[in-house]
């Protein structure tokens, strides 16, 4: 279970969130939707413990992730907006980061984001659809029980985004829990529930 409670945060004397409360079960995605700049981003780096809340709490499975260090990295699963990868390296080598102690990138993951034939290919040499179908092969490496996905079919082209859709089915029916930023209207449709997050205040919409 995601458990977020009474999340505020402020910049600079604005306020960004203002006691923001979600909580969702296996297999349920969450979009979460609202003007740019609106501090959807700031919410889900909060969620992946990137960034500390003013006040408020964030539980994967009863583990509050702010006195539990290692506890978001062993449940979540994090694509930021923008692509994190080391251009230097290969696209095999940049899952292989993410892998931890097996070393080799999953192969399940590989086929599904049709990865296999790039494997030896500098991320450099990509193109921007096919860095983000990396980037978010890198996020589901391992399987982690929650994703928390920022505008994760930005970029791709209309087939991609359908394998991506696809993805996100196969891992709810394994009751995998996704926290989805977009504006895409097929992605909130096809999600359980949806949120809008306007003047720091995050409300639920009835679908």
């Amino acid at each position: 279970m995601v458990d977020v409670q009474g999340i505020s945060k402020s910049y600079g004397g604005k306020t960004v969130l203002k006691q923001v409360n979600i909580q969702l079960n296996a297999g349920e995605q969450a979009a979460i939707i609202g003007r740019n700049g609106c501090g959807k981003s700031t919410l889900l780096n909060i969620m992946a413990g990137l960034m500390k809340p003013d006040s408020g709490s964030v539980s994967y499975f009863g583990h509050d992730i702010y006195k539990e260090k290692k506890a978001a990295g062993k449940y979540c699963g994090y694509l930021p907006q923008g692509d994190c990868l080391i251009e230097e390296l290969s696209v095999e080598d940049n899952i292989s980061l993410w892998c931890g102690k097996k070393g080799k990138p999953d192969r399940d993951i590989l086929e599904f984001f049709k990865l296999n034939e790039l494997l030896k290919e500098p991320v450099k040499n990509l193109s921007g659809g096919m860095k983000r179908r990396v980037s978010i092969a890198c996020t589901a490496v391992g399987w982690p029980s929650v994703l928390l996905l920022d505008e994760p079919t930005n970029g791709l082209d209309i087939y991609h985004k359908q394998d991506m859709r696809e993805f996100l089915q196969k891992f709810r029916k394994i009751n995998g829990i996704i926290v989805l930023v977009t504006h895409d209207e097929k992605e909130i449709e096809e999600s359980s529930r949806c949120f809008e997050l306007a003047d720091g205040v995050l409300k639920e919409r009835k679908k």
